[in-house]
């Protein structure tokens, strides 16, 4: 009896984390490039503070100072991988909405039968030079550099 009620209240506080709404919250907090820009210098100046804090250690440091410089360095580089995770992902998204854009623009223009190939190219340029620049953008953002172009189909 007492087993099976210890396997219930597990089951049930599994259930209630499970079904939390911080995670919600975590799912759907959105974070825009500059945000996240700003979030990866503070953690390069909490890199900084790090490293700072191991070249201080001297001989007379303890091992337990050590191991305290050696945490807060982890740590702070735990917290720039994050940081920079999250700003590949701002700038893929930014892309991905630019992309979306031009098409939704080229299904409008598509539409218009009546509308020549200089009227149309009138109209999607703009867009298309938006979707270009970010491209590049995220190209550079990302060190793509000596890298053939995938192949179109």
């Amino acid at each position: 009896m007492r087993r099976s009620l210890a396997v219930a209240a597990a089951c049930l506080s599994l259930a209630l984390v499970a079904c939390s709404p911080v995670e919600k919250k975590k799912k759907n907090k959105v974070v825009t490039e500059q945000q996240a820009t700003v979030n990866v210098c503070d953690q390069l100046v909490k890199v900084g503070t790090a490293l700072e804090a191991s070249a201080a250690l001297t001989p007379a440091s303890t091992v337990g100072d050590a191991e305290a410089a050696g945490k807060q360095l982890r740590t702070a580089l735990k917290g720039l991988k994050q940081a920079e995770v999250t700003l590949e992902a701002a700038r893929v998204e930014a892309f991905q909405k630019q992309a979306q854009a031009f098409n939704k623009e080229l299904k409008k223009v598509s539409k218009e039968k009546q509308l020549t190939l200089e009227e149309a190219a009138k109209t999607l340029k703009p867009q298309a030079d938006s979707v270009v620049a970010a491209h590049k953008e995220l190209q550079a953002a990302v060190q793509c550099t000596g890298q053939a172009p995938a192949a179109a189909n």
